[in-house]
């Protein structure tokens, strides 16, 4: 080190040695600058134009580096430079020099990179041994080769440095940082491969006639380094102009933005806005001047009757760290717009403002739409209780007290003028029921009550109802079930019996010889349910309506077989609600089948614990029902019902009457109807309740027996607190199924 500074110091002119390392410093930043403009070329024709001139500057560079301080080192001999190795070294350094910076330009890798490097240096190595071949001067020229191996070296590593900073340097550095390395490679090489030359003086030797000298080389050197300061500048301007060209076509691009946009520094000064931001400014009142502070700005349209839509303060710091979710202001016109605020990389930050006015009217017309839905379905729901209300109770009395007549010891006249008043009545019901299902469901307002319940169960008790129907038109009816299809599974019990009698009941109906089957299958969690008959069948026209509502296989004014056409489409809006599809397959005389797969895993099946019939438990003790409707005739049926399995009995007008009954004691269990003057059943129901916390009381049974049977209604029993709810009309198994388990635990009691 100490020889390669006592050659720098000692043997070349200073002066001409800064203008060399300041020539080499210039074309190392061109080179870097024009490098990074041909990778950003990259799969682009004109990489190549970039790295070309890449090359002739780099090459350039260091060739009029090497001579000019070539001119400054003084051997105090007269010497020369043959011209063509002279010319031959600057071709060396033009052409080695863009190979390698050529290759990153192609693949830009680590592997590349250093290769590219390490070509770059050995370029000048070689460039340097070339010039210094073609010196010509009376002395022989000797070489210390450790030196020379040195000179190569620092060449080659200093470069491949140099390349290596470049591809690992941030974007504000990848000029400045891998220049000054190949100005330290490049210097080094020079000076320490100088300091290994030894000059021997030889007067004997001749010098050529034809020789470059110091003058020539000067020339040379000075239109090179023109080259470099021309292709400098020119890059600096072309890189100008393509700034403002990308500015100016930004600034147009983010006035086409419809949203406005504002740009602040910092310590939140506005830089720059488009167009919209300063329109919807200038509506505030707000003069756009670049430095204006943000909180001034939000100041000045607060000032303007700008209101903000949510809980804001104007003094917090939403404004003031440039980022923010968004908030919506209405302006004073009407308009409508969103703010968004986001945080740059410099913490300054980027303010949106949107008009979203067409957004909000929409939404609003959508709210005004969804009220009016949930208006007209309220309506809708309120009519159908009405209409369940004063259908069910009159049908109530009509049925309840035919069951009781016929249970009394009636002539066979009578029980057969009964039984047509009994079938007229349960086919009225059946068809104002199927009407109110086919309401809900198509409303969107079914619901799902899934328990546990063996589907054993469920199909042996279809069957058995329409076992004497099918007896009567002298048809089969059995139930074919695999042995793993009647497990317990939770599901809504009612809802899937509710179906397979549906479709039994049309089996039954459109067959005159042969049989009807209900049919389960197991796959392991799925269940298919089949109903299959060998009756009157339908084509594939038919199908396609059959499963609609108000459709009949036959709707002639002749047609033998009646119905509203309501079951089917029943059934499949409820298979539906389980999550599974109701289809059919049939061909006319050939019968028809039914069926519907459901997701029912099997359950552990609980022990069934022996109960003691009503009739039973009541002869062994006592047990006393309080009967609560405002209704003569309801109240009559259902003591009649009670009389018949002797259940004693008290009776109640409304729901504040009932709370005096209860409050006074003697009773087991209630049935409350819901609608009644007064106090209604559910506000009766939470009284009891709250007395028997209150005075400790053991809870009573308490169910609902109601014409009022839509589900908002049971779930509102429910959370009243009643145990049950029964439907009007409501018929003698039922309300007796209803009371067998709370009478047996009253006699276990």
């Amino acid at each position: 080190m100490f020889s390669v500074l006592t050659c720098i110091v000692v043997d070349h002119d200073p002066r001409l040695v800064a203008v060399a390392a300041l020539v080499c410093a210039t074309a190392c930043v061109a080179t870097f600058a024009f490098h990074l403009r041909s990778l950003q070329a990259a799969g682009s024709t004109l990489r190549w134009a970039w790295a070309g001139l890449t090359g002739l500057v780099a090459g350039s560079g260091v060739w009029a580096t090497h001579f000019i301080a070539m001119l400054a080192y003084e051997p105090h001999l007269a010497f020369g430079y043959e011209p063509w190795t002279t010319a031959a070294s600057w071709l060396i350094a033009v052409l080695g020099m863009g190979v390698g910076f050529a290759l990153p330009v192609v693949r830009d890798r680590p592997s590349t990179v250093v290769t590219g490097g390490g070509l770059a240096g050995l370029a000048i190595a070689l460039m340097h041994f070339t010039g210094v071949a073609a010196w010509r001067l009376q002395a022989r020229v000797e070489w210390d080769l450790a030196y020379v191996v040195a000179a190569i070296a620092v060449g080659v590593l200093g470069t491949s440095a140099a390349f290596v900073v470049r591809a690992r340097s941030p974007r504000a550095w990848a000029v400045a940082a891998p220049a000054g390395c190949l100005l330290l490679a490049i210097v080094g090489l020079h000076f320490t491969a100088m300091t290994a030359v030894d000059l021997a003086p030889d007067p004997t030797l001749a010098l050529p006639a034809q020789l470059a000298g110091r003058d020539t080389l000067a020339l040379a050197t000075v239109v090179l380094v023109a080259l470099i300061l021309l292709a400098t500048l020119g890059l600096n301007w072309m890189q100008g102009v393509g700034r403002r060209s990308t500015m100016s076509g930004l600034a147009d691009a983010l006035d086409a933005v419809t949203s406005g946009l504002a740009f602040y520094d910092p310590e939140g000064r506005v830089l720059s806005w488009n167009k919209a931001y300063g329109a919807l400014m200038a509506s505030a009142g707000v003069e756009m001047v670049a430095g204006l502070r943000r909180q001034d700005i939000v100041a000045k349209i607060f000032a303007a009757g700008w209101e903000v839509q949510t809980e804001f303060e104007p003094g917090a710091t939403y404004f003031d760290k440039g980022r923010a979710p968004g908030l919506e202001l209405k302006l004073p016109d009407g308009r409508w717009i969103r703010h968004q605020s986001f945080a740059t990389q410099d913490g300054g930050g980027v303010s949106k403002m949107s008009d979203i006015t067409e957004q909000m009217e929409a939404a609003r017309i959508l709210a005004e739409a969804r009220d009016a839905a949930e208006t007209a379905n309220r309506a809708k729901s309120e009519f159908l209780a009405n209409m369940s209300h004063e259908i069910r109770t009159p049908l109530n009395g009509v049925l309840g007290v035919a069951e009781v007549l016929a249970a009394s010891g009636l002539s066979p006249k009578q029980q057969e003028l009964v039984g047509v008043i009994k079938a007229s009545g349960d086919l009225l019901n059946v068809l104002f029921s199927d009407l109110l299902d086919l309401a809900q469901a198509e409303a969107g307002m079914a619901e799902l009550r899934p328990e546990p319940t063996a589907l054993r169960d469920v199909a042996e008790a279809v069957v058995a109802l329409y076992a004497p129907q099918a007896e009567q038109k002298g048809l089969g009816l059995r139930l074919d079930m695999a042995p793993d299809a009647g497990a317990v599974v939770n599901c809504d019990g009612m809802r899937l019996r509710q179906v397979l009698g549906n479709l039994l009941s049309n089996a039954v109906k459109f067959t005159e010889t042969g049989e009807a089957v209900v049919a389960l299958r197991r796959e392991g969690d799925r269940v298919t349910f089949e109903v299959r008959d060998t009756g009157v069948g339908f084509d594939a026209a038919a199908k396609a309506d059959l499963l609609g509502a108000f459709r009949q296989a036959d709707g002639s004014s002749t047609r033998r077989h009646g119905g509203a056409g309501l079951g089917l489409a029943i059934c499949r809006d409820y298979v539906a609600l389980m999550g599974g599809t109701l289809d059919c397959s049939s061909a006319p005389g050939r019968g028809a089948s039914f069926s519907f797969t459901l997701d029912l895993p099997a359950l552990a099946e609980a022990d069934n614990e022996s109960a003691a019939p009503v009739g039973q438990a009541v002869a062994d003790r006592h047990f006393r029902v309080l009967v609560v409707d405002d209704n003569d005739v309801n109240r009559q049926v259902l003591a009649l019902i009670l009389d018949a399995v002797g259940i004693e009995h008290g009776e109640a007008e409304n729901g504040a009457e009932a709370l005096d009954a209860v409050g006074a004691g003697g009773f087991d269990a209630v049935l409350m109807d819901i609608q009644m003057p007064v106090m209604d059943g559910l506000e009766a129901t939470r009284r009891i309740r709250a007395w028997e916390v209150e005075t400790g009381r053991a809870r009573m049974p308490i169910l609902i027996v109601s014409a009022n049977g839509l589900q908002e209604h049971v779930d509102a029993g429910r959370a009243a607190g009643a145990d049950g709810h029964l439907d009007k009309p409501v018929s003698v198994p039922l309300l007796l199924g209803a009371l067998e388990p709370h009478v047996n635990a009253a006699l276990a009691a």
